[in-house]
């Protein structure tokens, strides 16, 4: 918005002088940042008051043997605060007119929306088992995600023409394959779907899920940017994407958000996420994976979230029906905690895993 008024005044014919500042994206990006950042660390108490005099509280009872139970009555659906927070930044320094915006945003909040619901149900129930029925959280997924992959591979689409369909490989340069609307479409929503639920399955520890998801947005968010700049993506042999760079602004507003909630979230965490903000955040991440056209980077830089959800679905699939465990527990980090080694060092563990598949998939800007 404030972008947008900086215009208006140059349309007048007026020298914003200093204010040029906001035509740049890079500064957008760190105030968005910081927005989002400094929104939950003025109000984040205000709110974690207001969830727990409205018994909006955890209910534990899905992992008995790490016993949850000690975190019984810890408010919940604390995702709400990064929506809230993120939604202010992107307000004030998005341009609001932007589709590749547009596109992030709604997942995010959409997302976040279908999660708020089954925290609801949850607490409703006083129960971590009685939320969203799986069909029905697999129904409400799809009724977004069905309809984004449509549109990714449409002519509505703000994806240049040839790249909406295409395949391409990280560290590969020039080597792409185009699918194909229909092949890629149904690629884009088993994709979607699988990038949500692993991130919503990553989140059971204090914090967890907050280091990974803070290096993937970066990650995307600087492709956003070069995929935007005439100079760079040219210099990178990246195509062109114009207009894509307000989706940076989309991951600094992500950023800001996930880092102020892991202020109060640390361990001994005052408030939950829920599943309020990891499906948000996993939503948003996957449509600046689509978006940017990197989504086959997500493998390496999502590497927790896919080991978390790719353990779960061994151990419940396979093991279930050889009727023994080929993991101590599912997913990954349940087990690190079962052998006894403390959460916090679980957590840190991860962030620094995710550092380094981080930094690996930003060798894929220059190595190719």
């Amino acid at each position: 918005m404030i972008e947008m008024l900086v215009d208006w005044i140059k349309s007048l014919g007026w020298n914003p002088g200093f204010f040029r500042i906001f035509d740049y994206i890079t500064f957008r990006v760190m105030m968005a940042a910081l927005t989002a950042l400094v929104v939950e660390l003025l109000f984040g108490h205000l709110f974690i008051v207001f969830l727990y005099r409205r018994r909006f509280r955890d209910t534990g009872g899905e992992y008995l043997s790490l016993d949850t139970h000690s975190k019984r009555g810890t408010p919940t659906g604390g995702g709400l605060m990064i929506l809230l927070a993120a939604g202010v930044a992107l307000v004030l320094w998005g341009r609001l007119g932007n589709p590749y915006l547009y596109g992030a945003a709604s997942a995010f909040f959409y997302f976040g929306l279908v999660g708020w619901f089954d925290d609801w149900q949850k607490v409703r129930f006083k129960s971590s088992l009685f939320g969203l029925g799986q069909a029905a959280k697999t129904l409400l997924q799809l009724a977004y995600i069905v309809p984004f992959a449509y549109w990714l591979v449409s002519a509505f689409s703000p994806l240049p023409a040839a790249c909406r369909t295409t395949f391409f490989l990280p560290f590969a340069r020039g080597v792409a394959y185009d699918a194909g609307p229909w092949i890629f479409g149904a690629f884009v929503a088993f994709a979607f779907f699988s990038i949500v639920n692993s991130v919503n399955i990553t989140d059971g520890m204090d914090g967890l899920v907050s280091g990974p998801a803070v290096m993937t947005a970066a990650l995307y968010g600087a492709f956003a940017y070069i995929l935007g700049n005439v100079n760079f993506s040219r210099y990178l042999f990246f195509p062109l994407f114009p207009d894509i760079g307000e989706l940076a602004i989309f991951a600094g507003a992500l950023i800001g958000g996930v880092i102020g909630f892991l202020w109060f979230n640390a361990y001994p965490a005052e408030i939950f996420m829920g599943d309020t903000g990891s499906m948000a955040i996993g939503a948003g991440l996957a449509a600046m994976a689509f978006l940017t056209r990197q989504e086959m980077l997500f493998p390496v830089v999502g590497g927790v979230f896919v080991a978390s959800i790719t353990s779960s679905l061994i151990q419940e699939k396979i093991g279930m029906r050889v009727g023994r465990r080929i993991f101590l527990r599912a997913p990954l980090h349940h087990g690190q905690a079962y052998k006894g080694i403390a959460e916090p060092k679980v957590v840190v563990r991860y962030w620094i895993v995710s550092l380094i598949l981080a930094l690996i998939a930003a060798l894929s800007i220059k190595v190719r």
